[in-house]
C-alpha cells in the first residue's frame, strides 16, 4: 500500500506526527520495531499539556514541588504544577488514539531501509511520500542518512513498592559516588511506591544498573528505599542538543532522533509533543500543495522555539561535565547547572 507519511518510532514524537497527519484524512503508517511500548522516563508532565489523558496513564496527581539534593543531602524546593504517567500506559494511549483517526500502527517491525519511494522494514516494505525519523536517541533513520551518533546518558529505573514516599514532591539527587555526569530521581507513583532511577554518562566507571544498585543500598537515604522490586528498565536520552539539520529533502527528524530531549534534565516529551504538532501540520501543508519543499519551514519553526533553550542547556552541560568529576565541585557548583535555580537562568 503507498503512504502519504511514513514514521518510524511510536514514541510521543511519532504518535503525535502520525495522529495530526491521520486526523487530517491522510494515508498514515507508524513502525515501531518493539512489540508494545516501553521507556525508562521518569515520567513527569506539566499540567500545560493541551490533551486529555485516560486516567490509568497518571499514576500520581498532584506533583507540587522538585526537591534538588546537593550531595551533602541539604536541598532546594522549587514548585511544580504536574503529575508523574506510566510511560507505556502513556505511550499506549497516544498509540490507541492515533488508530482510531486512521494511522495504520506496525509492531514489532523496525526500520531496515531507506529506498526509493520508501522505506524497507522488519517483514516487508512501504511506500510512502514523507518519511518521520522519530526512532528515538539510537535512531536508524538518522544512521541510514549518514547523521553523527549523539552523546547519550545512559539510564536504569527500578519500580519499588512498600516504601515511604514524600507526597506530591519529586526528588532530584546529585552525587559523583552514585550518579557521575548525570542524577538520582524519585518520583512518586502511589501512597507507597516510587520510580527510583538515574542516568550516568561516559564520566562513570560502571553500569547504570550498577550505579542504581548502590544508591539503592548503600546511600544515606537507603533505609527508605528498602522496598519490592516490581520493575527494572534501561534507557538512553541524547545530551549533545538539538541536531543542527533536521529535514532531508521528504526525511523530518522528530524528538529524541532529532536530539530534542534537554541535555541537562533529559526531559523530552513536552518537546517531543510540541514537536510532533509542529511536525504534522508542516506536513499537511506540503501533501496539500504537493510540494516537498515546504518541509523546511519544520526546521525553521522548530529552530525558532527550541534551539536557544537547548543550547543554553547543552551549555549548562558542558559545565556539569567539569563539575561532576567530584561532589566537592557539584556542592559548589551545582546552582549553576540545575534549571530550578535563578542562577542557572543568568
Amino acid at each position: 500500500m503507498n503512504y502519504d507519511l511514513i514514521v518510524a518510532g511510536a514514541g510521543p514524537a511519532g504518535l503525535m506526527t502520525a495522529s495530526v497527519v491521520a486526523q487530517a484524512g491522510y494515508r498514515v503508517l507508524v513502525l515501531e520495531k518493539n512489540t508494545s511500548c516501553r521507556s525508562p522516563c521518569a515520567g513527569y508532565i506539566s499540567n500545560t499539556i493541551n490533551f486529555e489523558l485516560p486516567d490509568n496513564c497518571i499514576i500520581q496527581s498532584g506533583i507540587r514541588k522538585m526537591r534538588t539534593y546537593y550531595p551533602d543531602l541539604s536541598y532546594h524546593d522549587f514548585q511544580l504544577n504536574g503529575f508523574v504517567v506510566d510511560r507505556p500506559s502513556f505511550d499506549m494511549a497516544l498509540a490507541v488514539k492515533t488508530k482510531e483517526l486512521g494511522a495504520h500502527i506496525k509492531w514489532g517491525s523496525p526500520l531496515v531501509d531507506l529506498i526509493p519511494g520508501g522505506v524497507r522494514y522488519y517483514g516487508g516494505k512501504a511506500c510512502g511520500k514523507i518519511i518521520v525519523g522519530a526512532d528515538g536517541v539510537f535512531s536508524k533513520t538518522a544512521s541510514l542518512l549518514g547523521v553523527d551518533k549523539p552523546r547519550v546518558a545512559f539510564c536504569a529505573q527500578y519500580h519499588l513498592r512498600g516504601i515511604e514516599v514524600l507526597p506530591g514532591i519529586c526528588e532530584i539527587f546529585f552525587d559523583a559516588d552514585y550518579a557521575p555526569g548525570g542524577y538520582v530521581w524519585i518520583y512518586p507513583t502511589g501512597e507507597n511506591s516510587v520510580k527510583v532511577g538515574l542516568g550516568i554518562t561516559e564520566a562513570g566507571t560502571k553500569s547504570p544498573h550498577e550505579y542504581l544498585d548502590a544508591f539503592i543500598s548503600e546511600s544515606v537515604i537507603a533505609k527508605r528505599l528498602n522496598g519490592e522490586k516490581t520493575e527494572y528498565i534501561t534507557g538512553g536520552l541524547p545530551v549533545s542538543g538539538l541536531r543542527k539539520k533536521l529535514c532531508y529533502g521528504n526525511i523530518l527528524l522528530v524528538g529524541d532522533s532529532a536530539g530534542m530531549a534537554d541535555p541537562i534534565t533529559g526531559a523530552g516529551i513536552n518537546n517531543a509533543l510540541l514537536a510532533g504538532g509542529i511536525a504534522g501540520k508542516t506536513i499537511i501543508n506540503a501533501l496539500e500543495n504537493d510540494d516537498m519543499t515546504l518541509l523546511g519551514y519544520y526546521e525553521v519553526k522548530i529552530n525558532r522555539l527550541l534551539a536557544r533553550p537547548l543550547t543554553r542547556s547543552l551549555d549548562k552541560r558542558k559545565k556539569l561535565d567539569e563539575y561532576c568529576t567530584s561532589n566537592e565541585l557539584l556542592q559548589e557548583h551545582l546552582q549553576e547547572v540545575w534549571v530550578t535555580f535563578r542562577q542557572y537562568w543568568e
